[in-house]
């Protein structure tokens, strides 16, 4: 299943990339810190970048540039701010202010030539006031159509200090090594298709051909530029920079060609952007030699990295990656087994909520520390029609979460209620295609998600997912446990099931005992704990602990009760216990706005923000610690 922009999109994106046969034109201002670059030009349009390259001694921590046309006038533009009808200026967005010494930053733009030339205009800007370039000292900063995002990072390279910062246009690059802390999975191809993908075409594992080893991944069947193999290396590190390359060669009999390696991260809410593409280096590729794709990227943005594409710019032909590399340092998260091991007394736990209506209230991080989707990560608003995902409400949940340093819970993977309709109606076979493919899908779209609910409600008499067992027969569980472990290793994977504190409380245990080490943790719903003392809910944790042995999160707590005495009364009661459990990891209210929760009365603030006495009493005690 492959989600895919509409015609418009697709083809804003393509032009954004910049990417055409014919690109060996370039232009090199006055001044040797800013370079004009035409990237595409077809009839009266154009795609043009300009790279603000730091050659001064020190940091810079901001930029502007200005430059004006006679005739050609800008349509919408890329990766800065842009400002004025010409003349333009333009400055760095939040991400790519700052530049070391010797590195550039680009950014791109559309335009109309009016029905004029396309044109070539003088870059200004403090920037681009430096000396004049030595006809020498040109050729290292200009930037051409094969080295348009290529930059050398700003440390030293683990491998060879020669290597340029200018993409290797074949082969014989005699500078080229492997990184060496190569962490990219399958990069030859060598077990099946792992990592491997397209955008759109066919991707084959062949034997046919290869740089080394014994097989290559070959697309077929492209109709259109953005049609590309795609490789999956996992999460990246927002502001590291990654030394990225892969070998490609065209399908016998094509004509040279030019490949891109674009870095793609997850789309985020605004669609008339096309942030998300960096274009890491360009080649023009042959059927007569195996060339390299090489060069740098750097993870920036508010959406994670989603994977690299090898896009082609004529829309049919055929061709071969192999070898793909990439060298640099991920932020790694703990292990399921350090994870399940960690004492609560090392980490402070999280007090976190749901989304209000499908929206992320504005002052949401003024209580809370972590966000659950109420209902939008569920399966079934998803993907209410099969093959056609609905991702933009959970998108902007990972962006906020991400703007806010906060953990995201997913919930839920599987699930009888609240599941997609059309599953019922297919095959066990296709069944079980389909459960794995929205988890895979899902997670390669949020690959830093903290925690997962796998499994909503699978006790006897809740709401098991019938679905899953057609799908996999009796041990239906371990089997999504097992996928969640595959496509989401570095997630926290939760049995999560109804008010297991207080009802079919042994019935959960043996079901989450049955699951062994498929799980890391059980979540204890909480939405009837009224009425129940603080001594019996710790006799229930403890229980649970002691059979169980998992990490618990308190997934689901609040209070329904119009009557705020009440409602406080029993947050005193209980709230202690879970914040006091050794091993209880965190604890998510499930709703604060009064009048907008699933249950009557469980809000803590009203509307307009003014807190229920429950609220101040978390607020004084727990929230402002």
């Amino acid at each position: 299943m492959i989600s895919k922009k509409n015609a418009s999109q697709t083809l804003a994106k393509v032009l954004a990339l910049g990417v055409s046969t014919g690109l060996t034109a370039f232009s090199l201002n006055t001044f040797a810190a800013c370079t004009y670059t035409i990237d595409n030009q077809w009839g009266s349009g154009f795609v043009a970048s300009i790279t603000v390259k730091n050659d001064t001694a020190t940091a810079v921590n901001g930029w502007s540039v200005n430059w004006q046309y006679a005739s050609n006038r800008i349509t919408n533009g890329w990766n800065a701010n842009f400002s004025g009808s010409n003349p333009y200026t333009a400055t760095n967005m939040n991400w790519n202010g700052n530049i070391a010494p010797g590195q550039s930053v680009s950014f791109g733009f559309q335009g109309n030539t009016n029905s004029g030339t396309v044109e070539r205009p003088t870059v200004s800007g403090s920037l681009c006031g430096a000396a004049p370039a030595t006809s020498s000292s040109r050729s290292s900063v200009a930037v051409t159509s094969s080295s348009l995002s290529s930059v050398a990072p700003s440390s030293t390279p683990t491998t060879s200090s020669s290597r340029s910062s200018t993409p290797a246009t074949s082969s014989s690059a005699s500078s080229f090594s492997v990184p060496a802390n190569n962490f990219a999975q399958n990069g030859g191809v060598e077990s099946g298709l792992t990592n491997w993908g397209t955008t759109a075409g066919t991707v084959t594992r062949s034997t046919t051909d290869k740089h080394s080893g014994s097989a290559s991944a070959l697309i077929t069947g492209r109709t259109a530029a953005w049609n590309g193999l795609t490789f999956n290396v996992g999460s990246l590190t927002n502001g590291n920079q990654y030394e990225v390359n892969v070998w490609v060669k065209l399908a016998p009999g094509t004509p040279d060609s030019v490949l891109t390696l674009t870095g793609k991260r997850v789309d985020d809410s605004d669609t008339s952007t096309y942030n998300e593409y960096t274009r890491v280096a360009t080649v023009t590729a042959s059927a007569n030699e195996w060339r390299l794709l090489e060069g740098y990227y750097t993870q920036s943005g508010s959406t994670a990295f989603q994977n690299f594409i090898i896009e082609a710019t004529d829309t049919t032909i055929s061709y071969y990656a192999d070898d793909f590399a990439i060298g640099g340092q991920v932020v790694q998260v703990p292990s399921s087994s350090s994870r399940s091991s960690s004492s609560a007394a090392s980490t402070k736990k999280f007090i976190g909520n749901i989304t209000t209506s499908g929206n992320v209230r504005s002052d949401f991080n003024r209580y809370w520390n972590q966000i659950t989707g109420e209902n939008e990560g569920k399966w079934g608003s998803v993907e209410g029609t099969r093959d056609v995902y609905n991702w933009a409400p959970v998108d902007r949940i990972y962006a906020y979460a991400r703007a806010n340093n906060i953990p995201v819970k997913a919930h839920t993977f599987v699930w009888g209620a609240q599941s997609p309709s059309w599953i019922n109606n297919l095959s066990a076979s296709e069944t079980a295609a389909e459960i794995e493919e929205w988890i895979r899908d899902y997670c390669t779209r949020y690959p830093d998600t903290a925690m997962i609910d796998v499994v909503n409600e699978a006790v006897a008499g809740h709401q098991p997912a019938g679905y899953a067992q057609k799908a996999f027969g009796n041990n239906w569980i371990q089997r999504v446990f097992q996928l969640a472990r595959q496509y989401c290793p570095n997630s926290i994977l939760i049995l999560n099931d109804y008010n297991n504190i207080r009802w079919q409380h042994n019935e959960f245990i043996a079901l989450a005992k049955a699951q062994g080490n498929y799980i890391d943790a059980v979540g204890l719903q909480a939405h009837e704990l009224k009425g129940m003392t603080a001594a019996q809910v710790k006799t229930a944790i403890d229980n649970i602990w002691n059979q169980v042995g998992k990490p618990i999160y308190i997934s689901e707590y609040d209070i329904g009760d119009t009557n705020d005495q009440v409602q406080l009364q029993n947050f005193q009661a209980h709230f202690p216990v879970f914040w006091e459990h050794p091993h209880v990891k965190g604890i998510t209210i499930w709703g604060y706005v009064n009048g907008r929760t699933w249950i009557e009365g469980s809000g803590l603030i009203q509307d307009n923000g003014t807190p229920r006495p429950a609220m101040t009493w978390l607020l004084n005690n727990y929230i402002n610690k």
